[in-house]
Protein backbone atom coordinates (compact mmCIF):
# COMPACT_ATOMS: atom_id res chain seq x y z
CA UNK A 1 0.00 0.00 0.00
CA UNK A 2 1.25 3.39 -1.14
CA UNK A 3 0.85 6.01 1.75
CA UNK A 4 2.44 8.96 1.28
CA UNK A 5 4.47 10.73 4.23
CA UNK A 6 5.40 14.16 2.60
CA UNK A 7 1.63 14.71 2.43
CA UNK A 8 0.53 17.96 4.24
CA UNK A 9 -2.49 16.14 5.60
CA UNK A 10 -0.23 12.92 6.77
CA UNK A 11 -0.84 12.17 10.89
CA UNK A 12 0.39 8.64 10.57
CA UNK A 13 -1.29 7.96 14.11
CA UNK A 14 -5.08 8.29 12.49
CA UNK A 15 -6.26 9.08 8.90
CA UNK A 16 -6.48 11.62 7.38
CA UNK A 17 -9.49 13.64 6.90
CA UNK A 18 -10.03 12.53 3.21
CA UNK A 19 -9.96 8.88 3.99
CA UNK A 20 -12.03 9.33 6.80
CA UNK A 21 -14.55 11.08 4.71
CA UNK A 22 -14.74 9.16 1.59
CA UNK A 23 -12.11 5.95 2.29
CA UNK A 24 -9.98 7.26 -0.36
CA UNK A 25 -6.37 6.19 -0.56
CA UNK A 26 -2.85 7.91 -1.36
CA UNK A 27 -2.24 6.64 -4.68
CA UNK A 28 -5.53 8.36 -5.78
CA UNK A 29 -6.30 11.21 -3.62
CA UNK A 30 -6.76 14.33 -5.96
CA UNK A 31 -5.99 16.42 -2.85
CA UNK A 32 -2.33 14.91 -2.30
CA UNK A 33 -0.24 18.14 -1.11
CA UNK A 34 4.02 17.60 -0.45
CA UNK A 35 5.10 19.80 1.92
CA UNK A 36 7.56 22.08 -0.09
CA UNK A 37 8.66 24.05 2.82
CA UNK A 38 8.81 23.42 6.11
CA UNK A 39 8.89 26.31 8.80
CA UNK A 40 9.12 26.88 12.51
CA UNK A 41 8.22 29.80 14.36
CA UNK A 42 9.19 30.71 17.61
CA UNK A 43 7.20 33.59 19.43
CA UNK A 44 7.13 33.28 23.47
CA UNK A 45 6.56 36.83 24.20
CA UNK A 46 3.62 38.21 25.62
CA UNK A 47 -0.12 37.26 24.57
CA UNK A 48 -0.82 40.36 22.67
CA UNK A 49 2.83 40.25 20.99
CA UNK A 50 2.11 36.49 20.11
CA UNK A 51 -1.42 37.76 18.56
CA UNK A 52 0.43 40.29 16.63
CA UNK A 53 2.83 38.36 15.54
CA UNK A 54 0.59 36.21 13.18
CA UNK A 55 0.17 39.12 10.72
CA UNK A 56 3.23 37.26 9.00
CA UNK A 57 1.29 33.95 8.25
CA UNK A 58 -0.93 34.69 5.04
CA UNK A 59 2.42 36.57 3.55
CA UNK A 60 4.34 33.23 4.42
CA UNK A 61 2.06 30.80 3.08
CA UNK A 62 1.98 33.22 0.24
CA UNK A 63 5.98 33.40 -0.59
CA UNK A 64 6.65 29.38 0.65
CA UNK A 65 3.21 27.34 -1.10
CA UNK A 66 2.51 24.27 0.40
CA UNK A 67 4.39 25.57 3.39
CA UNK A 68 4.09 23.07 6.86
CA UNK A 69 4.14 25.52 9.60
CA UNK A 70 5.13 25.11 13.39
CA UNK A 71 4.59 27.44 16.12
CA UNK A 72 6.31 26.95 19.28
CA UNK A 73 4.64 29.04 21.78
CA UNK A 74 3.62 28.75 25.75
CA UNK A 75 0.57 27.10 26.98
CA UNK A 76 -1.60 30.32 27.46
CA UNK A 77 -1.11 31.89 23.94
CA UNK A 78 -2.06 27.95 22.44
CA UNK A 79 -5.86 29.45 22.44
CA UNK A 80 -4.86 32.70 20.15
CA UNK A 81 -3.49 30.22 17.75
CA UNK A 82 -5.49 27.20 17.61
CA UNK A 83 -8.11 27.09 14.90
CA UNK A 84 -5.89 29.39 12.39
CA UNK A 85 -5.49 27.99 8.85
CA UNK A 86 -2.14 28.56 8.37
CA UNK A 87 -0.54 27.20 11.47
CA UNK A 88 -0.59 23.26 11.08
CA UNK A 89 1.04 22.36 14.27
CA UNK A 90 1.55 24.39 17.95
CA UNK A 91 4.08 22.88 20.14
CA UNK A 92 4.20 24.43 24.27
CA UNK A 93 7.60 24.93 25.74
CA UNK A 94 6.13 23.68 28.58
CA UNK A 95 5.31 19.86 27.27
CA UNK A 96 7.91 17.97 25.51
CA UNK A 97 8.79 20.41 22.50
CA UNK A 98 12.28 19.43 22.30
CA UNK A 99 11.49 15.71 21.29
CA UNK A 100 9.94 17.06 17.85
CA UNK A 101 12.83 20.13 17.71
CA UNK A 102 15.32 17.90 17.89
CA UNK A 103 14.68 15.36 15.54
CA UNK A 104 13.02 17.17 12.62
CA UNK A 105 14.71 19.52 10.27
CA UNK A 106 13.14 22.58 8.75
CA UNK A 107 13.92 24.55 6.42
CA UNK A 108 12.99 28.32 7.59
CA UNK A 109 13.25 29.23 11.37
CA UNK A 110 12.03 32.67 12.89
CA UNK A 111 12.32 34.00 16.01
CA UNK A 112 11.19 37.51 16.67
CA UNK A 113 12.38 37.45 20.48
CA UNK A 114 15.44 38.70 21.39
CA UNK A 115 15.36 37.44 24.69
CA UNK A 116 17.64 34.29 25.69
CA UNK A 117 15.43 31.74 26.21
CA UNK A 118 13.66 32.00 22.92
CA UNK A 119 16.82 32.76 20.60
CA UNK A 120 18.61 29.60 22.30
CA UNK A 121 15.17 27.20 20.55
CA UNK A 122 16.06 28.27 17.18
CA UNK A 123 19.59 27.92 17.96
CA UNK A 124 19.31 24.47 18.82
CA UNK A 125 16.30 23.97 15.87
CA UNK A 126 18.25 22.27 12.79
CA UNK A 127 17.32 24.72 10.30
CA UNK A 128 19.00 25.57 6.65
CA UNK A 129 18.34 29.76 7.01
CA UNK A 130 17.22 31.19 10.33
CA UNK A 131 15.53 34.85 10.75
CA UNK A 132 14.98 37.26 13.80
CA UNK A 133 17.54 36.17 16.72
CA UNK A 134 19.57 32.78 18.01
CA UNK A 135 22.01 32.55 20.94
CA UNK A 136 25.64 32.85 20.71
CA UNK A 137 27.65 30.46 22.01
CA UNK A 138 28.27 32.56 25.22
CA UNK A 139 23.98 32.50 25.50
CA UNK A 140 23.83 36.01 24.77
CA UNK A 141 21.19 37.02 21.90
CA UNK A 142 22.56 38.02 18.48
CA UNK A 143 20.98 38.52 15.04
CA UNK A 144 20.41 35.45 12.87
CA UNK A 145 20.17 37.81 9.94
CA UNK A 146 21.58 41.40 9.04
CA UNK A 147 17.29 41.99 8.36
CA UNK A 148 17.58 41.62 12.28
CA UNK A 149 20.29 44.36 13.48
CA UNK A 150 17.72 47.49 13.71
CA UNK A 151 15.66 46.08 16.03
CA UNK A 152 18.21 44.42 18.00
CA UNK A 153 19.80 47.47 18.17
CA UNK A 154 16.28 49.30 19.03
CA UNK A 155 16.20 46.58 21.82
CA UNK A 156 19.07 48.01 24.17
CA UNK A 157 19.05 51.88 22.96
CA UNK A 158 15.86 53.19 23.95
CA UNK A 159 16.97 56.69 21.98
CA UNK A 160 16.74 54.43 18.52
CA UNK A 161 13.42 52.94 20.39
CA UNK A 162 11.90 56.88 19.99
CA UNK A 163 13.41 57.86 16.74
CA UNK A 164 11.61 54.53 15.19
CA UNK A 165 8.53 55.46 12.60
CA UNK A 166 7.81 52.00 11.66
CA UNK A 167 5.39 49.92 12.69
CA UNK A 168 5.88 46.56 14.21
CA UNK A 169 4.78 44.41 11.40
CA UNK A 170 7.17 46.30 9.13
CA UNK A 171 9.91 45.51 11.32
CA UNK A 172 8.88 41.52 11.27
CA UNK A 173 7.72 41.31 7.40
CA UNK A 174 12.00 43.07 6.70
CA UNK A 175 13.58 40.74 9.39
CA UNK A 176 11.81 37.30 7.79
CA UNK A 177 12.31 38.82 3.82
CA UNK A 178 8.61 39.32 3.25
CA UNK A 179 8.20 42.09 0.62
CA UNK A 180 4.42 41.89 0.80
CA UNK A 181 1.32 44.26 1.97
CA UNK A 182 1.19 43.62 5.26
CA UNK A 183 -1.80 41.65 6.90
CA UNK A 184 -3.46 42.35 10.32
CA UNK A 185 -2.91 39.67 12.81
CA UNK A 186 -5.12 36.24 12.46
CA UNK A 187 -7.68 35.03 14.83
CA UNK A 188 -10.40 32.93 14.44
CA UNK A 189 -13.16 32.51 17.11
CA UNK A 190 -14.29 29.04 18.40
CA UNK A 191 -17.80 27.77 17.89
CA UNK A 192 -18.53 27.45 21.56
CA UNK A 193 -17.29 30.89 22.66
CA UNK A 194 -19.18 32.59 19.68
CA UNK A 195 -22.37 30.49 21.35
CA UNK A 196 -21.27 32.28 24.66
CA UNK A 197 -21.37 35.42 23.12
CA UNK A 198 -24.26 34.67 21.26
CA UNK A 199 -26.25 34.18 24.50
CA UNK A 200 -24.17 37.16 26.24
CA UNK A 201 -26.07 39.59 23.67
CA UNK A 202 -29.24 38.13 24.12
CA UNK A 203 -29.51 38.31 27.68
CA UNK A 204 -28.43 41.71 27.45
CA UNK A 205 -30.60 42.61 24.63
CA UNK A 206 -27.93 44.69 22.63
CA UNK A 207 -29.61 44.46 20.04
CA UNK A 208 -31.84 47.19 21.66
CA UNK A 209 -28.67 49.56 21.47
CA UNK A 210 -28.18 51.41 17.84
CA UNK A 211 -23.93 50.84 18.50
CA UNK A 212 -21.92 48.96 20.87
CA UNK A 213 -18.71 50.49 22.33
CA UNK A 214 -16.26 48.29 24.04
CA UNK A 215 -14.24 50.33 27.09
CA UNK A 216 -11.58 47.63 28.56
CA UNK A 217 -9.44 48.85 31.31
CA UNK A 218 -6.93 46.16 30.48
CA UNK A 219 -3.54 47.07 29.86
CA UNK A 220 -1.08 44.41 31.93
CA UNK A 221 0.90 45.26 35.04
CA UNK A 222 4.33 45.41 33.19
CA UNK A 223 3.90 49.94 32.79
CA UNK A 224 1.98 51.80 35.36
CA UNK A 225 1.16 53.98 32.81
CA UNK A 226 -0.11 51.72 30.09
CA UNK A 227 -3.47 52.14 31.67
CA UNK A 228 -5.28 54.97 31.66
CA UNK A 229 -6.95 57.17 35.12
CA UNK A 230 -9.84 55.48 36.90
CA UNK A 231 -11.99 58.74 37.33
CA UNK A 232 -11.52 59.33 33.50
CA UNK A 233 -12.99 55.85 32.66
CA UNK A 234 -15.60 56.79 34.26
CA UNK A 235 -15.92 60.34 33.22
CA UNK A 236 -15.92 59.21 29.65
CA UNK A 237 -18.56 56.63 29.79
CA UNK A 238 -20.61 59.55 31.75
CA UNK A 239 -20.11 61.94 28.10
CA UNK A 240 -20.77 59.20 25.99
CA UNK A 241 -24.29 58.44 27.18
CA UNK A 242 -25.27 62.01 27.85
CA UNK A 243 -24.67 62.57 24.15
CA UNK A 244 -25.56 58.96 22.56
CA UNK A 245 -28.29 57.43 25.65
CA UNK A 246 -28.64 54.99 22.19
CA UNK A 247 -25.10 53.41 22.68
CA UNK A 248 -24.79 50.60 24.97
CA UNK A 249 -21.59 50.09 26.49
CA UNK A 250 -19.57 47.00 27.41
CA UNK A 251 -17.28 46.97 30.14
CA UNK A 252 -13.69 44.81 29.94
CA UNK A 253 -10.99 43.74 31.61
CA UNK A 254 -8.82 41.12 32.87
CA UNK A 255 -7.64 39.61 36.22
CA UNK A 256 -6.12 42.31 36.78
CA UNK A 257 -8.58 45.03 36.41
CA UNK A 258 -11.25 43.21 39.15
CA UNK A 259 -11.19 45.51 41.84
CA UNK A 260 -10.99 48.92 39.17
CA UNK A 261 -14.42 47.41 36.98
CA UNK A 262 -16.09 46.55 39.98
CA UNK A 263 -15.92 50.33 41.50
CA UNK A 264 -16.73 51.37 37.95
CA UNK A 265 -20.06 49.43 38.48
CA UNK A 266 -20.33 50.71 41.74
CA UNK A 267 -19.94 54.45 40.40
CA UNK A 268 -22.04 53.85 37.17
CA UNK A 269 -24.23 50.72 37.48
CA UNK A 270 -26.81 51.66 35.08
CA UNK A 271 -24.48 53.13 32.28
CA UNK A 272 -22.39 50.37 31.62
CA UNK A 273 -23.33 46.51 30.64
CA UNK A 274 -20.56 44.35 32.58
CA UNK A 275 -18.44 41.81 30.02
CA UNK A 276 -16.71 39.97 33.19
CA UNK A 277 -12.92 40.15 34.23
CA UNK A 278 -12.70 36.20 34.36
CA UNK A 279 -13.30 35.17 30.83
CA UNK A 280 -11.02 32.81 28.49
CA UNK A 281 -8.96 34.67 26.45
CA UNK A 282 -11.41 33.19 23.59
CA UNK A 283 -14.74 34.21 25.51
CA UNK A 284 -13.04 37.76 25.73
CA UNK A 285 -12.68 37.77 21.76
CA UNK A 286 -15.76 36.81 20.78
CA UNK A 287 -17.54 39.46 23.49
CA UNK A 288 -15.13 42.09 21.78
CA UNK A 289 -16.61 40.55 18.59
CA UNK A 290 -19.94 42.07 19.83
CA UNK A 291 -19.12 45.43 19.74
CA UNK A 292 -19.05 48.37 16.91
CA UNK A 293 -16.32 50.37 18.18
CA UNK A 294 -13.50 49.40 21.21
CA UNK A 295 -11.75 52.10 23.20
CA UNK A 296 -8.82 50.46 24.51
CA UNK A 297 -4.80 51.04 25.80
CA UNK A 298 -1.97 49.25 24.04
CA UNK A 299 -2.96 45.46 25.17
CA UNK A 300 -4.07 41.93 24.00
CA UNK A 301 -7.75 43.34 23.57
CA UNK A 302 -6.73 45.98 21.25
CA UNK A 303 -4.35 43.31 19.21
CA UNK A 304 -7.91 41.31 19.20
CA UNK A 305 -10.42 44.28 18.08
CA UNK A 306 -7.50 44.68 15.83
CA UNK A 307 -7.53 41.30 13.96
CA UNK A 308 -11.52 41.45 14.17
CA UNK A 309 -11.86 44.24 12.25
CA UNK A 310 -13.39 46.39 14.18
CA UNK A 311 -12.69 50.16 14.50
CA UNK A 312 -10.20 50.69 17.57
CA UNK A 313 -8.90 53.70 19.27
CA UNK A 314 -6.12 53.20 21.51
CA UNK A 315 -4.34 55.06 23.85
CA UNK A 316 -0.79 55.15 24.31
CA UNK A 317 1.38 56.13 26.64
CA UNK A 318 5.25 54.69 27.91
CA UNK A 319 4.97 52.34 24.84
CA UNK A 320 5.48 53.12 21.24
CA UNK A 321 2.91 54.47 19.19
CA UNK A 322 4.53 54.32 16.11
CA UNK A 323 4.78 50.27 16.22
CA UNK A 324 1.46 50.02 16.64
CA UNK A 325 -0.86 49.93 13.03
CA UNK A 326 -4.56 49.70 13.20
CA UNK A 327 -5.10 49.18 9.83
CA UNK A 328 -7.24 52.19 8.69
CA UNK A 329 -9.91 51.40 10.61
CA UNK A 330 -9.76 53.48 14.02
CA UNK A 331 -6.92 55.91 15.88
CA UNK A 332 -3.54 55.55 17.97
CA UNK A 333 -4.15 58.68 20.63
CA UNK A 334 -1.05 60.33 22.43
CA UNK A 335 0.34 63.26 24.12
CA UNK A 336 1.83 64.63 21.32
CA UNK A 337 3.27 67.53 23.20
CA UNK A 338 5.57 64.89 25.39
CA UNK A 339 8.84 64.54 24.26
CA UNK A 340 8.70 61.36 27.03
CA UNK A 341 6.59 59.33 25.27
CA UNK A 342 7.58 56.02 24.10
CA UNK A 343 9.94 56.00 27.40
CA UNK A 344 9.02 52.41 28.59
CA UNK A 345 9.71 53.19 31.86
CA UNK A 346 8.01 50.86 34.22
CA UNK A 347 6.92 53.58 36.35
CA UNK A 348 7.05 57.78 36.70
CA UNK A 349 6.51 59.95 39.25
CA UNK A 350 5.72 63.07 37.21
CA UNK A 351 2.73 64.97 38.44
CA UNK A 352 1.97 65.68 34.83
CA UNK A 353 2.05 62.47 32.63
CA UNK A 354 1.39 60.97 28.87
CA UNK A 355 -2.30 59.43 30.62
CA UNK A 356 -3.24 62.05 32.70
CA UNK A 357 -2.95 64.84 30.18
CA UNK A 358 -5.24 63.02 27.74
CA UNK A 359 -8.60 63.86 29.11
CA UNK A 360 -12.05 62.63 29.07
CA UNK A 361 -13.44 65.74 27.08
CA UNK A 362 -10.30 64.87 24.19
CA UNK A 363 -10.81 61.51 24.12
CA UNK A 364 -14.80 61.80 23.49
CA UNK A 365 -13.88 64.60 20.40
CA UNK A 366 -11.65 61.60 18.97
CA UNK A 367 -14.18 59.11 19.47
CA UNK A 368 -16.99 61.33 17.55
CA UNK A 369 -16.49 60.63 14.33
CA UNK A 370 -17.27 57.04 14.92
CA UNK A 371 -20.03 57.11 16.99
Amino acid sequence: MLIKTDCKYYLAYKPCLFHKADKRLCDSCKDYRPVETRILIVKLDALGDVLRTTSILPALTNKYPNAEITWITKKNAFSLLEGNSHIDRILAIEENFLQYLLSEEFDIGICLDADPQSASILSLARVKEKFGFVAGKNGKVIPANPAADTWWEMGVNDDLKKLNRYTYQKHIYQICGLNQEIAKPQVQLAEKSIKFAKKFKEKHRLDTYKQIIGINTGGGTRWQYKKWIFDYYVDLIKIIKKNHPEKGILLFGGPEEIEMNEKIKQLIPDLIIDAGCKNSIKDFAALIKLTDLFFTSDSLGMHISVALDIETIVLVGPTSPWELNVYGKGEIIYNQDMECIACYKSSCDLKVNCMNTLSPEYIYSKMEKYL
